[in-house]
């Protein structure tokens, strides 16, 4: 089945690189490289290669300035699989194989639990994986977070967020194999205890990202808390947002995934067209997708309480 690279950032975002059997292609910045990326100034002449075999595709990074990521991790070589993201510089890309597009979902016994069909997911399709949790839902978010191992911090800062700590919202980074995930899965989800996301960032990085976004200015002039975590308020405003709306929401992000009315898993991607809904059916007996874009509307103004 044939590989290909997706642009997902800069100024080709959208290219699509196709990696063909027995052939080894090179990306970075210039010429020397057989993909070049003028534009992204962080990246190495020749920055990363990969060649594709019997047994599929091997990344390799060309002793980069700047080191190569797959899923969030410095690598010098890694075996490429379907979904998994690769940063050079300041461009992502993810890689895709024709052939292994369909939802992680169908590919599970058909009497498997929809928590077991949503954690299949979540460490199949949808990584590096972050949750934003809201610790005011319930007091056993808080309790779970300190006895993890997991890398977690509160998104509020200084003394006021202190005072605010067991009710704040925490950013947690949640490893394919994290014991904390299926906690999260079991007890959690249909809750509203908040929102996952995917992001080839670092924690610091991502974090920074989202404070941006936890104050709002309604239109008389007063300035509230944005509980853009809820899955409810999420749900609701990413469809209103214009295509620049939501390019500075996402940001580095690539997905935003919570959970719908019915507890099914909604899935928004930035596609450079405004927020593209994705729902996800976990329960057996039912169709495993329906995608429908997002109601992105480029002229509409801005919504109250949109984040500045």
């Amino acid at each position: 089945m044939p590989f290909f690279l997706e642009v997902q950032s800069g100024l080709r975002k959208g290219d699509k690189i196709r990696l063909n059997p027995g052939q080894v292609v090179r990306i970075g910045r210039t010429e020397k490289s057989d993909f070049a990326f003028a534009d992204d100034s962080h990246m190495s002449s020749a920055h990363f290669s990969v060649d594709c075999g019997a047994g599929g595709c091997r990344l390799g990074d060309l002793r980069s300035r700047n080191g190569t990521l797959v899923n969030g991790q410095k690598v010098d070589a890694a075996t490429l699989k379907n979904g998994d993201t690769i940063v050079a510089g300041e461009t992502v890309f993810l890689v895709r194989i024709e052939g292994e597009d369909t939802a992680a979902v169908d590919r599970l016994a058909p009497d498997a639990t929809p928590q077991e069909r949503l954690l299949y997911l979540l460490r199949s399709d949808f990584q590096p994986l972050y949750a934003v949790l809201d610790a005011a839902r319930d007091i056993k978010i808080l309790a779970l977070l300190l006895k993890s191992n997991e890398e977690y911090q509160s998104l509020y800062e200084g003394p006021q967020g202190a005072k605010l700590a067991q009710v704040a919202p925490y950013l947690v980074r949640l490893k394919k194999d994290s014991i904390l995930l299926e906690k999260l899965v079991r007890d959690g989800w249909g809750e509203s205890w908040g929102v996952y996301l995917t992001c080839a960032s670092e924690f610091n990085e991502v974090r920074r990202h989202l404070r941006h976004f936890l104050e709002v200015m309604l239109p008389e002039g007063e300035q509230v808390y944005f509980r853009y975590y809820d899955p409810r308020v999420l749900r609701v405003y990413l469809p209103t947002c214009t295509f620049e709306e939501t390019d500075s929401f996402f940001g580095p992000i690539q997905n935003y995934l919570m959970e719908d009315e019915d507890h099914s898993l909604l899935q928004f991607a930035n596609r450079g067209r405004g927020a593209v809904k994705t729902a996800v059916k976990l329960s057996p007996d039912v169709p495993a997708t329906s995608p429908q874009p997002g109601a992105a509307v480029s002229q509409q103004e801005p919504a109250a309480g949109q984040p500045r």
